[in-house]
């Protein structure tokens, strides 16, 4: 099993095992990914479970991938965000209330995570924004779960705690979007997540030390 698939696997079941925790409020509360609630947000992150089926399923490509993990999202996310937030909300609506999206959950995770384990990383597939490796296509999914997981965990009054392993692969993508590293002035990944994603502003010393990069920011909406 590869570091990546690892990592995703690991953060797919801390979120598993903090949904089995959930009150039936929780399952409604507002989420900063509006205008999501709780289910409507693992409902979309569930969704790409089946994103990396559909993937693996689908016929291998002999030729040098189109994509990368940082390259698949230099795309305009913004333009597809109305359309992304109602196929989730009617995703969530098909799978039902709390307890069907907890048996949803780990049963379309389980599948993809087989069905990982079992490819070959370098195989290159189809994927909605060009052709890829199979594990540079996993490396997006653990940021959409990394980064999902703490906007759950946010909606819920938790902090976050993604997976250390999880969190290093989506700072990195982010890092490659970026092009430059920011530990150098102290800020961690689970900062440069948040302000990376625009879930949280750039501080007057960040913003100085990035200079025009600074207009860049977020780099994934």
């Amino acid at each position: 099993m590869s570091v990546v698939v690892e990592a995703l696997a690991r953060e797919v079941g801390a979120v598993g095992a903090a949904l089995r925790k959930l009150s039936r409020a929780s399952w409604g509360a507002p989420t900063r990914c509006e205008p999501w609630t709780v289910r409507e947000l693992v409902a979309h992150m569930a969704r790409g479970a089946v994103r990396i089926r559909e993937m693996i399923a689908a016929d291998a490509i002999d030729d040098e991938p189109e994509k990368d993990g940082v390259t698949y999202f230099q795309v305009d996310l913004e333009a597809e965000a109305p359309a992304i937030a109602a196929r989730a909300a009617d995703y969530a609506e098909e799978i039902g209330d709390g307890p069907a999206v907890v048996a949803f959950w780990d049963e379309q995770w389980s599948r993809a995570l087989r069905a990982a384990r079992a490819s070959r990383p370098e195989s290159v597939h189809p994927t909605p924004f060009g052709t890829m490796r199979i594990e540079e296509y996993v490396r997006t999914r653990v940021l959409e779960v990394t980064v999902h997981h703490m906007d759950m965990d946010e909606a819920i009054g938790h902090a976050a705690h993604p997976d250390a392993r999880a969190l290093a692969i989506t700072a990195d993508v982010l890092r490659g979007l970026l092009g430059t590293d920011l530990r150098p002035i102290g800020m961690d990944d689970v900062r440069f997540v948040l302000t990376g994603t625009g879930r949280a502003a750039l501080t007057d010393e960040e913003t100085s030390y990035l200079g025009p990069l600074a207009t860049r920011f977020p780099l994934i909406r």
